[in-house]
Order: structure tokens, then sequence, then C-alpha cells
């Protein structure tokens, strides 16, 4: 099948423009990423207007040169997809580099130089076949490119011959025209990938939104907003089962930037700037953004602005001198609490040095002005916004720990004529640590911030006394820790004896309403402290009791549930 000139290239003393054999090894080193190269394959997909997408992988140990062990290694990737499939003279024009294929149905503009699929391929693999047919009840056409065959004289693509692709993807297509893209002696991607999933649910987030549906090895992929505004998501998905409807970011505005269209005679096209702030209850506390919630949503990678070239993703990052009065070089972490997604149409390609592998899209410095003369004020607003959330939440976090400290500081006077506790005397320093770390791994708003987790727990060992917050189901009042000479109260807040009698009580006043009724005030704070006694006074008692003795724990068990029944039918 191979057509090779025993002399190359070189024809009548010519010497020809390349050298084919070599061109291609070089070109395999150019700047895709093992995303990128894929991607290129997909925007294929896409632009055949698929409905459905297959993505599979085959992973295989490798072992490679100058390595002891083995590693995983993607050695072959397949792409199906059910578009508009291709003619026997389109396919064999498929594998051409600067071959700008017309596909019927007409074109999404995602394309652009012609050498995507080819450069995409071969970035990561050594022989590229592709499978297609523009109707379904037309046999499947087969052509490909293998470097291998072009070091030894390879000179053209193969004429398409009738072969059908793997019975897996021939079933998939058994009523469908479409096209079948694998990958072969795939030498260049270790580890499993796994943020492929992530990065077609970003790129390909307003097809997948639209309907699109990519399976990435049988796993459906669900899109990626980097605003968090549009679905399905996964959350949406688990929120369905569950019942439950996942929060989305609010909606901060839409600008648009005209300009006109290189060498179109004074025609315009637009850049459209959509901003949006994520959700206030994904941002009460500094440090959220690493907390293991934020993590599976991707927030803590969301810093910088989504840039979309016909509704595809070609930049996910920070764009820089674009945010700031002046523009700052780089990404603050309050950042990636709003999103930011500029999106124009190929016509402006220009303007945004769209290079051929659709990646590093940068505005030119007049473009890139009037982005940050659009943006500025609803990034400072977002800015505000997220830290005033923060300062609030501080606040109320020092209110809710303040409002404890009489109770904790009146039981470490008294507890020089109580008796001497006898549970958890017996822990060696060791144990008594890892209790602490327990204790302190369950508080409310602590876990996920190393530092405060750090912090808390020196706090917990100078206090003789304590009480904090955890979030535990509404049956559990709350349970005691002794650990050597401390007792720790941990106070659920989900209890409806917390939410409806001890939280008001701990809540603070108005001021004008502190002022015109102090006597009503300090009532209100001895009622508290003494309720809170009276759990310490429980807590010290069950202290009596020795380390082995489990009464004290299914009483309070039982006691909460009882406690929980008879509040919430309270009037």
């Amino acid at each position: 099948m191979t057509e090779k000139k025993k002399d190359g290239l070189k024809e009548n003393n010519r010497e020809s423009l390349i050298r084919l054999d070599s061109m291609y090894e070089s070109l395999r080193y150019n700047e895709f990423s093992t995303e990128g190269g894929l991607g290129e394959i997909v925007d294929n997909s896409v632009e055949a207007q698929a409905a459905n997408v297959i993505i599979d992988l085959t992973i295989e140990k490798v072992k490679k040169e100058n390595r002891s062990k083995p590693k995983n290694c993607i050695t072959q990737i397949v792409v199906a997809d059910d578009g508009c499939g291709m003619d026997g003279k389109t396919l064999g024009k498929s594998l051409v580099l600067g071959e700008s294929i017309r596909v019927k149905g007409g074109r999404r503009g995602i394309g652009r130089f012609g050498v995507g699929m080819t450069l995409g391929g071969i970035s990561l693999a050594r022989r590229i076949e592709v499978y297609s047919r523009d109707k379904a009840e037309k046999a499947f056409l087969y052509t490909y490119i293998d470097l291998d065959e072009i070091r030894d004289g390879m000179l053209y693509v193969p004429t398409p011959i009738a072969k059908n692709p793997e019975q897996k993807y021939e079933e998939f297509l058994k009523s469908s025209s479409g096209t079948v893209v694998v990958l072969k002696k795939c030498d260049r991607i270790e580890g499993n990938q796994e943020g492929l999933a992530n990065y077609l649910g970003r790129t390909y987030r307003k097809f997948i939104a639209a309907g699109l549906n990519i399976i990435l090895d049988g796993e459906k992929v669900y899109l990626h907003d980097p605003l968090y505004m549009d679905g399905p998501t996964i959350f949406d998905a688990l929120g369905k089962v569950k019942g439950d409807i996942d929060l989305k970011a609010e909606f901060l505005g839409e600008s648009k930037i005209t300009l006109e269209i290189p060498g179109s005679n004074g025609k315009t096209a637009d850049v459209v700037i959509k901003m949006s702030l994520l959700p206030k209850e994904w941002r009460l506390t500094r440090g959220a953004g690493g907390s293991q919630e934020a993590k599976k949503r991707k927030i803590d990678q969301n810093e910088g602005i989504s840039i979309l070239r016909a509704e595809r993703e070609v930049l996910y990052g920070h764009v820089p001198y674009i945010t700031g009065k002046k523009g700052e070089s780089a990404s603050i972490d309050i950042d990636r609490w709003w999103g930011c997604e500029i999106s124009f149409p190929p016509e402006l390609d220009s303007y945004f040095q769209i290079r051929y592998i659709k990646r590093g899209a940068e505005p030119v410095n007049e473009l890139r002005d009037k982005i940050r003369e659009e943006i500025d004020s609803v990034v400072k607003t977002a800015r505000n916004r997220v830290r005033k959330d923060w300062q609030k939440r501080q606040s109320e976090d020092n209110k809710e720990a303040g409002v404890f400290e009489q109770a904790e500081k009146t039981m470490e006077k008294a507890n020089s004529v109580l008796p001497r506790s006898k549970k958890g005397q017996n822990l060696s320093e060791e144990q008594a640590d890892q209790k602490l770390d327990d204790v302190v791994n369950s508080l409310k708003g602590v876990a996920d911030n190393e530092k405060e987790r750090e912090r808390k727990k020196e706090e917990l060992k100078r206090k003789p006394y304590s009480i904090e917050l955890v979030c535990y189901p509404q049956t559990v009042l709350f349970e005691t820790e002794h650990i050597l000479d401390s007792v720790i109260i941990k106070l659920n807040t989900n209890h409806p004896f917390f939410q409806k009698t001890l939280q008001p009580l701990c809540g603070s006043l108005d001021i004008d309403e502190e002022e015109g009724d102090v006597e009503r005030y300090n009532e209100r704070n001895r009622i508290k402290d003494t309720i809170l006694l009276l759990l310490f006074a429980y807590a010290k008692a069950e202290a009596s009791f020795s380390s082995d003795d489990d009464i004290c724990e299914q009483l309070r068990a039982q006691w909460g549930i009882i406690l929980a029944a008879v509040i919430n039918r309270l009037e």
C-alpha cells in the first residue's frame, strides 16, 4: 500500500522543499500537550456535528530505556464519533498537512490551518488510522499514515480502501455515518492522564451543554464551567439522584467590545465578556479554596480567564496585566472566587494572536487594555464582596467563640474545688496528642485549614475546659472528650436545641438595641452561660466514672435523640 520513489523527493536534479522523513519527526516536537493533541481530533468530531463521541485509552506497563521499572503509559487512543463522516475523496485528504477539510453540514469554525488532526495525532503516536463513511448504508473506508513507513520512503497518503473498524466501533456506528480515528504506537504519554475528563469537560463545555455526549473510557464526561453557571455538571447529576439542587454562581454581567474584522471593508464582530461570582456558601472563609470539596469542583485551579474561540476553549489561565487598575502581572488567591469568560469568532483571530495549535491565545495590547477597562470595576466589586463576606464570617466566628468564654472561665475558676477527673488520666502523651488531632479534625470550619488546625490544637492544650462547635446529625446534642486534665464539649450546631435555644442566645443584639436595653442583653447572656454550665457540670460529672464505662455515652446519645424529638414538636 505504501508508495515509494527510489530517489525520495529529488527530481530532475532539483531538491525538494522538504525532507518528509525528518520533517514529520521534527513536527512531533511541537507545543502539543496530551490534552491538546487529543483535542485536535475531538475538534474534528465537533466540527462534524457529532452527537456522541467515544474516547478509549489503552494503558499498559512500559519499560523505557534508562529506567529500572516499567510505568503506566497510554499506548493507543481511539476517538469515534457519529458525525457526518467523510467520503473517499475527503478521507484521502484528511491526513494531508495543510489540507482544510470542508465537511458537509456546515462548519463551526474550530479549524483553521488544516494541520490539527495530523499534527495532534503524530505528537502522541507514530501511526494514525482513519475509518469513515458519510452515509449509514455505505461501507467504511480506511487510510493511514505511519512515521516508520515515512522514514522508509512513504510519500503519499494511501488511497482509501474498504475496511471496517474494530467491532465495538462498527457496532457504535451500525446505523449512522461517522469516523473512527485510531492513534497507534503512542510512545510519549506516561501516566493514566486523569485530568483528561476535566480538560474535555471544560474545553467543550458549550457543546456538552447543547447536547454533545462524550464518553471517556466508559464514563460520561460532564461539563466544567469556570464561571460555575452552566450545567449539567457531575454535581447536578449527583444532586438529582439525592433530590438536591446544586448551587450556581451569580451572574455579574456581560459586555461587548466591537472590533473591525481585518480585510472586511468595515464589517465588525464582537468580543463578548461574561463574569460571575461563585456561591457565597463555597467561600465563607479564607483558605476555603483549598478544601477537599473545593478541589473536587476544581476551584483551587480557578485562577485566571477562560478564552473561547468559536465556543471552544483555547486558553484557561492567567492573562498577564489584564486585572487591576494598571494591570497586575499575576493572579491572587482571591481571584479564584470570580470567573471571567471571553469569547470571540474566528474572524477576530488576529486580535488574539491565535496559533495553529489553538493554544496561548493572548489579546494584542490594544485589545487587552480595552478588556481591562471592561472588567476592572467588576473585578474590584467581586474582590470586595469576597473580602466582606470573609470579614463577616470571621466576625461571626469570633463572636460565636467568644460567647463560650465566660462559661469556660467560670469552670476553670471552680476547678480547684472540684474532684479530679478519672476519665482520660490513663492516656499516654502520644494517645492524648492523637485524641486532640481527632477532636480538631471534627471541628466546624477547621478541618480543611492546616494552619487553623495547629492553632486550635495548641489552644485546646492550654484550656482545662472548652466548648467547640461541630456538625453532626440532628439527634446528637453534644459529645465529651476527656484528655488528661482537659474537658472538651463538642456542641452540635445541627441539633434543634442549639438552633432554637442556644444560637439565638449566642447572637449579638444590634448596637442601638444593646444601648437601649442593657439589662435584657445581660439577662440573655446569663441564661446562655447557665445552660453552658449545665453542660459542663454534666461533662465533669461524667469524668467521675472510669474510662471503661460506656453508660455515659449511651445516656448522652439517648438524651440527644429525645431532646431533638420533643423540641421539634415545641410550638
